[in-house]
């Protein structure tokens, strides 16, 4: 008999992968701004507005100071 593990995904890794695949291709976001979205997501620091704001905004070519 063999067994096969089933390994789930969490509910926010799920929610993040179709995010990130909703996202892709988008003209609004670009392969830098994506990646830079991701390995926030992987740090945790995702649910932080600024870090995110400053990934989005870098990418639009618009950089400001961080509050």
């Amino acid at each position: 008999m063999t067994e096969e593990t089933v390994i789930q995904k969490s509910l926010i890794e799920q929610i993040l992968n179709e995010m990130f695949a909703n996202i892709e291709g988008r003209e609004e976001f670009d392969a830098p701004t994506i990646q830079k979205l991701k390995q926030l997501a992987v740090s945790g620091d995702l649910k932080k507005a600024t870090q995110v704001t400053e990934a989005i905004k870098l990418a639009s070519g618009e950089h400001y100071e961080s509050t």
